[in-house]
């Protein structure tokens, strides 16, 4: 599995990461409600099988095992940001009015 991101999801990041948020990971991983939707958080303690599958602005994306299955061998996944005036994420991006969604090669958008 490879992991690509949109210049303004590599944005978003920044800014959180500028607005004094420290110890950051994005977790591509089954929400309460997102699906395989990425979350940005900091201080998280992750799930016992989950691994690096890439990066974004130096902070590491991790994957557990199933979700890694999913899209073994060549397949590519883009990290994306939308405007989204929902607040209900637990997702740091959310203060910025963002949420970032997962796309597929053929998908406008998961999660």
């Amino acid at each position: 599995m490879k992991i690509s991101v949109t210049s303004f999801a590599a944005e978003s990041v920044r800014r959180v990461r500028e607005g004094g948020r420290t110890n950051l990971v994005m977790v591509i991983s089954s929400g309460c409600c997102d699906s395989t939707a990425p979350f940005l958080y900091d201080n998280y303690v992750p799930e016992a099988t989950s691994e690096p599958v890439g990066e974004i602005e130096g902070i590491p994306v991790l994957a557990p095992e199933w979700i890694r299955k999913l899209y073994d061998g060549d397949s590519e996944l883009t990290v994306d940001a939308i405007e989204s005036p929902a607040e209900d994420s637990l997702s740091l991006e959310s203060d910025l009015g963002r949420r970032f969604v997962l796309r597929a090669p053929g998908n406008s958008g998961l999660g």
